[in-house]
């Protein structure tokens, strides 16, 4: 047993000298053509460059979504005329033909469904809004009624929100959102003001604290009125599909229960048959990130579809260079032979060369990949989320195409006779 762990500690030994001078000879030969090598790990620096900055940047285009999804309640649901994530063009001119959701629709949905806590409406326009010589454009407008602020949070800063009644009387009241408000009254109240949305006079009730963007849309840059005005003055089609309505179950453990009781509460309301379907949707925050996954799903395909053309290209750049290299050195590779050096020397030498410049260009390329999703990170609305999935793939694939296309050359080299090899001119 002694002998054994002797002559297998010696083994090792041996083949970690090997190794360090496998190392040494690759690093002498790359360093004296550096141009040629760093023109070489040039496919394999994009190839990963490409992959890893663009995957990080759907990782952190998905941490964006599920939090925006979170700032509005993960578990409330929409029900709308159109279903607005998932419909193709054929499928949306067909569900024009629907009839417009009500506000008799909400008030039973409300009052019918156990399981639902909050009910809201929302309609929304966009309109000028000004106060004396003071304007703003591209407001949106949005219309809606009491419970909307518990569904979106919304935090008064001055005044209070809208109420039922200013609803169920069509009252020529507004809440104004951080921005608007800052424009139209600077760091003071405007609560008791008259403001002017669309060209129609308004009293400001109240004002928000920032809210921020989701998915592009300033959320500070609204008014929001009473939906019974709002259709009063702007009619029931506003910008969008018609009215929505914002609904909120108990509890989050509910939310299928509560999407059942509305399912078969508008079934009922609109005369559906058994055998009919829906004149309307029901769109969960789960169906949108589904939406949003598939999205990313198909995207991420092209990604590594387009990173492994690059690393194609780069690994057969790799081979052609090591084919010259094998060519230019064969005296070298001649000598090294007759002075006692093995085929296994040869093939881990030439074979080495081959993974450090792929390596090396897939280290670079994470770098590079890196750097390049924060940069657009920094410069767009777009954050960036640096994924190890990406960073490991794109050192093992780089690391792998260095094996495959360096194989041969390194075996070629390997093969050579010693006297034909020292022979050669």
């Amino acid at each position: 047993m002694v002998r054994f762990m002797k002559f297998s500690r010696e083994r090792f030994l041996v083949f970690r000298a090997h190794l360090r001078e496998a190392f040494t000879l690759a690093a002498r030969s790359l360093w004296a053509n550096k141009m040629r090598s760093l023109l070489t790990i040039l496919g394999v620096f994009i190839g990963v460059t490409t992959v890893v900055g663009l995957v990080s940047l759907i990782a952190g285009l998905r941490s964006y979504v599920t939090s925006a999804f979170a700032q509005a309640g993960t578990d409330t649901f929409f029900v709308t005329r159109i279903n607005w994530i998932t419909s193709d063009w054929e499928e949306w001119f067909e569900a024009r033909k629907r009839p417009d959701l009500t506000l008799a629709d909400a008030a039973a949905i409300a009052e019918s469904c156990p399981t639902v806590d909050y009910t809201a409406v929302r309609n929304v326009t966009i309109r000028e809004v000004s106060f004396r010589e003071k304007k703003v454009e591209g407001v949106i407008v949005i219309g809606t009624t009491e419970e909307f602020q518990q569904i979106e949070g919304l935090v008064i800063r001055n005044g209070r929100f809208l109420t039922d009644v200013e609803v169920d009387h069509s009252r020529q009241v507004t809440g104004l959102a951080y921005e608007v408000a800052e424009k139209l009254f600077g760091s003071g109240s405007g609560v008791g003001e008259r403001v002017k949305i669309g060209g129609h006079a308004f009293t400001v009730v109240g004002d928000a604290y920032p809210m921020g963007s989701v998915f592009g849309q300033n959320r500070d840059n609204t008014v929001i009125i009473p939906i019974t005005t709002f259709e009063k003055l702007f009619g029931t089609r506003g910008i969008a599909h018609g009215l929505a309505i914002l609904a909120r179950p108990t509890s989050p453990e509910l939310e299928g229960r509560a999407v059942d009781e509305v399912t078969d509460l508008m079934r009922r309301r609109h005369r559906l048959g058994p055998e009919d379907e829906n004149d309307f949707a029901i769109i969960t925050q789960a169906a949108m990130v589904q939406a949003f996954d598939a999205l990313t799903a198909a995207l991420f395909v092209v990604i590594i579809a387009v990173g492994s053309i690059s690393l194609l290209v780069g690994g057969v750049g790799i081979m052609n260079i090591m084919m010259v290299s094998v060519t230019e050195r064969t005296r070298e590779i001649g000598i090294r032979k007759a002075v006692g050096a093995r085929r296994a020397d040869i093939l881990m030498q030439f074979l080495i060369e081959a993974v450090v410049l792929s390596a090396g260009g897939g280290l670079l390329g994470v770098a590079g990949g890196t750097g390049l999703a924060y940069l657009i990170g920094a410069a767009t609305p777009v954050p960036a989320s640096l994924s190890g999935g990406a960073v490991v793939l794109g050192v093992l694939f780089s690391t792998a195409v260095g094996v495959f296309f360096g194989l041969y050359p390194a075996r070629r080299a390997a093969s050579l006779e010693p006297i034909a090899a020292l022979r050669y001119e």
